[in-house]
Protein backbone atom coordinates (compact mmCIF):
# COMPACT_ATOMS: atom_id res chain seq x y z
CA UNK A 1 0.00 0.00 0.00
CA UNK A 2 2.92 2.16 0.59
CA UNK A 3 4.62 1.72 -2.40
CA UNK A 4 1.65 2.43 -4.29
CA UNK A 5 0.71 5.64 -2.55
CA UNK A 6 3.92 6.73 -3.49
CA UNK A 7 3.64 5.96 -7.21
CA UNK A 8 0.52 7.51 -6.84
CA UNK A 9 1.77 10.29 -6.04
CA UNK A 10 4.54 10.89 -8.24
CA UNK A 11 1.92 10.20 -11.22
CA UNK A 12 0.28 13.19 -10.28
CA UNK A 13 2.48 16.19 -11.50
CA UNK A 14 2.71 14.41 -14.48
CA UNK A 15 -0.59 14.35 -14.65
CA UNK A 16 -1.39 17.76 -14.31
CA UNK A 17 1.23 18.53 -16.98
CA UNK A 18 -1.45 18.46 -19.67
CA UNK A 19 -3.98 20.46 -18.26
CA UNK A 20 -1.78 23.01 -17.43
CA UNK A 21 -0.39 23.12 -21.05
CA UNK A 22 -3.63 23.51 -22.73
CA UNK A 23 -4.62 26.25 -20.17
CA UNK A 24 -1.54 28.16 -21.33
CA UNK A 25 -2.62 26.94 -25.04
CA UNK A 26 -5.75 28.42 -24.67
CA UNK A 27 -4.45 31.68 -22.32
CA UNK A 28 -1.63 32.43 -25.27
CA UNK A 29 -4.43 31.71 -28.12
CA UNK A 30 -6.62 34.26 -26.17
CA UNK A 31 -3.52 36.42 -25.57
CA UNK A 32 -2.85 36.28 -29.73
CA UNK A 33 -5.99 37.05 -30.07
CA UNK A 34 -6.15 39.97 -28.28
CA UNK A 35 -3.17 41.26 -29.53
CA UNK A 36 -4.30 40.66 -33.29
CA UNK A 37 -7.83 42.10 -32.45
CA UNK A 38 -5.62 45.13 -31.05
CA UNK A 39 -3.70 45.14 -33.57
CA UNK A 40 -6.74 45.36 -36.65
CA UNK A 41 -8.30 48.28 -34.30
CA UNK A 42 -5.23 50.14 -34.34
CA UNK A 43 -4.98 49.53 -37.74
CA UNK A 44 -8.46 50.33 -38.67
CA UNK A 45 -8.06 53.79 -36.84
CA UNK A 46 -4.42 54.35 -38.40
CA UNK A 47 -6.29 53.41 -41.52
CA UNK A 48 -8.84 55.95 -40.56
CA UNK A 49 -6.72 58.49 -39.53
CA UNK A 50 -4.56 58.33 -42.45
CA UNK A 51 -7.54 58.64 -44.87
CA UNK A 52 -9.04 61.45 -42.75
CA UNK A 53 -5.69 63.45 -43.32
CA UNK A 54 -5.58 62.18 -46.98
CA UNK A 55 -8.80 63.60 -47.50
CA UNK A 56 -8.34 66.53 -45.97
CA UNK A 57 -4.90 67.16 -47.67
CA UNK A 58 -7.12 66.42 -50.73
CA UNK A 59 -9.80 68.96 -49.68
CA UNK A 60 -7.31 71.49 -49.15
CA UNK A 61 -5.85 71.20 -52.65
CA UNK A 62 -9.25 71.48 -53.89
CA UNK A 63 -9.95 74.04 -52.38
CA UNK A 64 -6.59 76.12 -53.21
CA UNK A 65 -6.78 75.01 -56.95
CA UNK A 66 -10.65 76.34 -57.21
CA UNK A 67 -9.16 79.65 -55.28
CA UNK A 68 -6.34 80.19 -57.80
CA UNK A 69 -8.36 78.62 -60.77
CA UNK A 70 -11.41 81.70 -59.67
CA UNK A 71 -8.86 83.94 -59.14
CA UNK A 72 -7.27 83.12 -62.70
CA UNK A 73 -10.83 83.47 -64.12
CA UNK A 74 -11.86 86.89 -62.18
CA UNK A 75 -8.62 88.34 -63.58
CA UNK A 76 -9.30 87.15 -67.07
CA UNK A 77 -12.35 88.45 -66.89
CA UNK A 78 -11.38 91.91 -65.76
CA UNK A 79 -8.79 91.78 -68.15
CA UNK A 80 -11.40 91.25 -71.05
CA UNK A 81 -13.84 93.81 -69.60
CA UNK A 82 -10.80 96.21 -70.02
CA UNK A 83 -10.14 95.45 -73.72
CA UNK A 84 -14.33 95.74 -74.25
CA UNK A 85 -13.92 98.84 -72.67
CA UNK A 86 -10.79 100.05 -74.21
CA UNK A 87 -12.28 99.10 -77.87
CA UNK A 88 -15.58 101.03 -76.95
CA UNK A 89 -13.66 104.26 -75.87
CA UNK A 90 -11.01 103.93 -78.88
CA UNK A 91 -14.28 103.42 -81.33
CA UNK A 92 -15.88 106.53 -79.84
CA UNK A 93 -12.76 108.11 -80.31
CA UNK A 94 -12.28 107.52 -83.79
CA UNK A 95 -16.05 108.38 -84.40
CA UNK A 96 -15.32 112.00 -82.86
CA UNK A 97 -12.51 112.37 -84.47
CA UNK A 98 -13.85 111.91 -87.94
CA UNK A 99 -16.84 114.11 -86.71
CA UNK A 100 -15.01 116.53 -85.85
CA UNK A 101 -12.84 116.40 -89.14
CA UNK A 102 -15.96 116.59 -91.15
CA UNK A 103 -17.22 119.78 -89.27
CA UNK A 104 -13.48 121.22 -89.62
CA UNK A 105 -13.65 120.93 -93.33
CA UNK A 106 -16.99 122.53 -93.47
CA UNK A 107 -16.22 125.45 -91.57
CA UNK A 108 -14.86 127.30 -94.79
CA UNK A 109 -18.23 126.67 -96.33
CA UNK A 110 -19.79 128.66 -92.99
CA UNK A 111 -17.98 132.24 -93.81
CA UNK A 112 -20.06 132.95 -97.07
CA UNK A 113 -23.44 132.33 -95.37
CA UNK A 114 -25.62 134.86 -94.89
CA UNK A 115 -26.35 133.59 -90.91
CA UNK A 116 -22.49 133.89 -90.16
CA UNK A 117 -22.22 137.68 -91.60
CA UNK A 118 -25.22 138.84 -89.95
CA UNK A 119 -23.69 138.25 -86.88
CA UNK A 120 -20.19 140.37 -88.29
CA UNK A 121 -21.59 143.61 -87.09
CA UNK A 122 -21.66 143.21 -83.48
CA UNK A 123 -18.24 141.52 -83.21
CA UNK A 124 -16.48 144.36 -84.71
CA UNK A 125 -18.42 146.78 -82.24
CA UNK A 126 -17.05 144.24 -79.66
CA UNK A 127 -13.78 144.80 -81.42
CA UNK A 128 -13.32 148.21 -80.48
CA UNK A 129 -14.37 148.03 -77.12
CA UNK A 130 -11.67 145.94 -76.54
CA UNK A 131 -8.91 147.26 -78.95
CA UNK A 132 -10.07 150.92 -77.73
CA UNK A 133 -7.83 153.58 -80.32
CA UNK A 134 -4.85 151.21 -80.57
CA UNK A 135 -3.75 150.05 -84.22
CA UNK A 136 -4.87 146.16 -84.92
CA UNK A 137 -4.68 143.78 -87.79
CA UNK A 138 -7.99 141.68 -88.42
CA UNK A 139 -6.88 138.70 -90.04
CA UNK A 140 -9.99 136.78 -91.58
CA UNK A 141 -10.99 133.98 -94.08
CA UNK A 142 -10.38 135.88 -97.57
CA UNK A 143 -14.08 134.91 -98.08
CA UNK A 144 -14.69 137.46 -95.52
CA UNK A 145 -12.32 140.42 -96.38
CA UNK A 146 -14.58 142.56 -98.77
CA UNK A 147 -17.97 142.06 -95.69
CA UNK A 148 -14.79 142.85 -92.78
CA UNK A 149 -13.89 145.88 -94.87
CA UNK A 150 -17.26 147.65 -95.40
CA UNK A 151 -17.97 147.00 -91.80
CA UNK A 152 -14.61 149.03 -90.63
CA UNK A 153 -14.22 151.65 -93.25
CA UNK A 154 -14.75 154.54 -91.02
CA UNK A 155 -12.27 152.91 -89.01
CA UNK A 156 -8.86 153.78 -89.43
CA UNK A 157 -6.95 152.04 -87.08
CA UNK A 158 -8.73 148.63 -88.40
CA UNK A 159 -6.71 147.25 -90.91
CA UNK A 160 -8.08 143.82 -92.91
CA UNK A 161 -6.07 141.44 -94.34
CA UNK A 162 -6.85 137.79 -95.60
CA UNK A 163 -5.10 134.72 -94.16
CA UNK A 164 -5.83 131.50 -95.71
CA UNK A 165 -4.72 129.38 -92.46
CA UNK A 166 -8.21 130.67 -90.85
CA UNK A 167 -11.00 128.58 -92.10
CA UNK A 168 -13.72 130.59 -91.17
CA UNK A 169 -14.04 133.58 -88.31
CA UNK A 170 -10.90 135.85 -87.71
CA UNK A 171 -8.06 136.62 -85.12
CA UNK A 172 -6.88 140.26 -84.32
CA UNK A 173 -3.51 141.29 -83.05
CA UNK A 174 -2.15 144.34 -82.11
CA UNK A 175 0.83 146.00 -83.95
CA UNK A 176 3.30 145.81 -80.62
CA UNK A 177 1.73 142.21 -80.25
CA UNK A 178 0.64 142.67 -76.68
CA UNK A 179 -2.83 141.79 -77.75
CA UNK A 180 -4.37 138.80 -79.77
CA UNK A 181 -8.01 137.70 -79.90
CA UNK A 182 -9.11 134.65 -81.23
CA UNK A 183 -12.07 134.22 -83.22
CA UNK A 184 -11.95 132.20 -85.58
CA UNK A 185 -14.40 129.18 -85.60
CA UNK A 186 -11.68 126.23 -85.59
CA UNK A 187 -11.04 127.82 -82.41
CA UNK A 188 -14.05 127.82 -80.78
CA UNK A 189 -14.74 124.45 -82.17
CA UNK A 190 -11.63 123.16 -80.24
CA UNK A 191 -12.27 125.18 -77.30
CA UNK A 192 -16.36 123.73 -77.56
CA UNK A 193 -15.23 120.36 -78.46
CA UNK A 194 -15.86 118.18 -74.79
CA UNK A 195 -19.29 119.52 -74.61
CA UNK A 196 -19.89 118.71 -78.30
CA UNK A 197 -19.02 115.68 -77.96
CA UNK A 198 -20.87 114.71 -74.66
CA UNK A 199 -24.39 116.09 -76.73
CA UNK A 200 -22.99 114.05 -80.05
CA UNK A 201 -22.75 110.51 -77.99
CA UNK A 202 -25.88 111.42 -75.86
CA UNK A 203 -27.43 111.66 -79.51
CA UNK A 204 -25.78 108.78 -80.62
CA UNK A 205 -27.00 106.67 -77.55
CA UNK A 206 -29.97 107.82 -78.04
Amino acid sequence: DGDSRVRGRGSDPVSMIEPLLARLERDADGEIARILDDGRTRAAAITAASGARIAAQRAATLRRRESTARAQHERALARSRRAARARVLEARAALLDRLFERVHADLPAVAPSSAYRATLGSRVEQLRVYTGGQPVTIQCAPALVDAMRRLVKTNGHLRIAADRDVAAGFRVLSADGRLEIDARLESRLERLRPRLALEALAELSA
